[in-house]
Parts: structure tokens; C-alpha cells; sequence
């Protein structure tokens, strides 16, 4: 087993990878003006999307050795460190908490129509194109992505730092990470425009604060993560919102997140006994 780094280390060690990687092959399509999904831009666009899951390998290994990464394989892999009941939050919460938003958009608005059905109900409608739909939203984004913010720096920010600071330091640089996408010709032209920025930025740094929650309460499991950061992407890619929806779903999400800092406390995130740490480094701070 390799000796644990530093703190410091081992978190500019991962953001070298998921920022310093990202941005010099995403920075060649906003230099170039490239097309990102058609060659050779669709080369760069990818490259740079494993930064994070780059980092959470390779620190991983430097941190922790074989130990380490066989840890990770085992939270990626394994549904059964995942109680039963949390699956329902997995899968469940956005939906939920979307649903939630129309209705209220449609109390506030009633005139309004809060979610555009037509491209959902095509795509519903034809299996081979839901399955490519949701294969393409899973490799892009949620895999590569969570190996990285969840199977590592979550783990190491939280050796030092109380789990609701963690959430939010990883939502930041989960937010940032993204910056060269607004600036990429044509990539969010494929999915009809740029977000809005304020429901975008909550979608990611308030609702990483879930992402801790459901993290610390199904043993650090890294599928859990890469489903609910699937079923989020899905939910926004497939069903067109209107932008009071997106609004309203965004003070929701601030509202679950903050009932969940009150229920659960923002020390562990979890209402009984200490959040899990890593199979290598430093005792969490309690």
C-alpha cells in the first residue's frame, strides 16, 4: 500500500487531472471553433470529458495502491452497498422533485404549459433511440464524471472537512469544471441552448449536497452516484422544461437540501454514527 500524500496533494493532484486535462482539450474546441460532435472535435470533446474519471484512478492509486483502486471497483460495481430504501432517493428524488415544479408552475401560471412532452413521448416511443439516448447521457457524463467527484474527491475533501463544506467545495469545482462547454461552439446548440445559469449552477452545487447525503448513506457508493447523476441528466435532457419550471425545480432542490442539512446534520450528513472514509488515509474529523 502507497503511504498517504498530503491533503493537499492528493486534491490538486485530482484537479490537474479533472480541470488541467478537461480544459487544454475542451480549450482546442473553443480555440478552433470545431464542431464537438463531429471529427475531429468529437476527439477532443471526449479525450477531455475523462479528466475526473482520469483523476480518480490515478490518485487513487497513488494514494492508496491496489487497495485503493480495488476499493473503487467494488463501489462502482457492487449495488449492495446500497440500502433498498436509498435506491428509492436514487432513482426517485429528481423525478419527484420535477413533477413537483410543473404542478406548481401550473398553480402559479395556469395558462402555462410547464413541460413540453412531444421529443419525450418520440423518444418513449421508439426503444432503440431511448436506449442510445440514455446510453450517450451515461458515458457522457455520469460515469466518467462521478469516478471522479464522488469515487475520490468527495472522500478526500471530507478527511478534512465537515461533509456539508465537502459538498459544497465539490460542487464548485464540479461547476467550474464545466465553464468551457458555455464557451464550445455549437455543444449546447445540440440540446437547443445554453441552460440558464443560476438553475444550472443549483442543479450542481446545492444538489451536490445530495449527492453527499445519498454518498454517505450507501457506504460511498459510487454507482449510487453515477445513477442519480444519470437520472438528473436524463430528466433535463429528455423533458423540455419551461424556464419557470426550471426556476420552481431549482428552489425545490434548495429546499430538499436544506431540510436535508437540518434532518441529517451538516457534520456527516447521516443521523447515526460517523459518514464512511476511505480504506487509506487519514480518520475523518468528527
Amino acid at each position: 500500500m502507497h503511504p498517504s500524500r498530503p491533503r493537499s496533494t492528493d486534491v490538486w493532484g485530482f484537479l490537474f487531472f479533472s480541470h488541467g486535462w478537461t480544459w487544454v482539450f475542451w480549450g482546442v474546441l473553443v480555440v478552433t471553433g470545431w464542431n464537438p460532435f463531429a471529427f475531429p472535435g468529437i476527439v477532443f470533446l471526449v479525450i477531455g470529458g475523462v479528466g475526473p474519471m482520469l483523476g480518480g484512478i490515478v490518485m487513487s492509486w497513488l494514494v492508496g495502491g491496489r487497495t485503493e483502486l480495488r476499493d473503487l471497483g467494488r463501489r462502482i460495481l457492487d449495488p449492495r452497498l446500497v440500502p433498498a430504501r436509498w435506491w428509492l432517493v436514487v432513482v426517485g428524488l429528481v423525478p419527484v422533485i420535477t413533477a413537483l415544479a410543473a404542478v406548481i408552475a401550473v398553480g402559479v401560471t395556469p395558462t402555462a404549459q410547464p413541460v413540453a412532452l412531444g421529443e419525450a413521448r418520440e423518444l418513449f416511443a421508439n426503444p432503440t433511440a431511448l436506449l442510445l439516448t440514455a446510453g450517450f447521457i451515461l458515458v457522457f457524463g455520469p460515469l466518467p464524471e462521478e469516478i471522479g467527484w464522488r469515487g475520490f474527491l468527495l472522500d478526500r475533501l471530507q478527511l478534512r472537512w465537515t461533509a456539508l463544506t465537502a459538498s459544497l467545495l465539490v460542487g464548485v469545482a464540479w461547476l467550474a469544471w464545466h465553464a468551457p462547454l458555455f464557451a464550445m461552439a455549437g455543444y449546447y446548440a445540440a440540446v437547443g441552448g445554453a441552460p440558464p445559469l443560476l438553475p444550472f449552477a443549483t442543479g450542481i452545487v446545492v444538489v451536490s449536497i445530495l449527492y453527499t447525503w445519498i454518498h454517505n448513506n450507501a457506504d460511498r457508493s459510487v454507482l449510487a452516484a453515477i445513477l442519480f447523476h444519470f437520472v438528473q441528466n436524463f430528466v433535463g435532457q429528455v423533458f423540455d422544461l419551461a424556464p419557470e419550471t426550471r426556476a420552481i425545480q431549482a428552489v425545490l432542490f434548495v429546499v430538499v437540501a436544506a431540510i436535508v442539512v437540518i434532518v441529517w446534520g451538516p457534520r456527516q450528513l447521516r443521523r447515526s454514527g460517523l459518514r464512511p472514509r476511505p480504506v487509506t488515509g487519514r480518520p475523518p474529523e468528527t
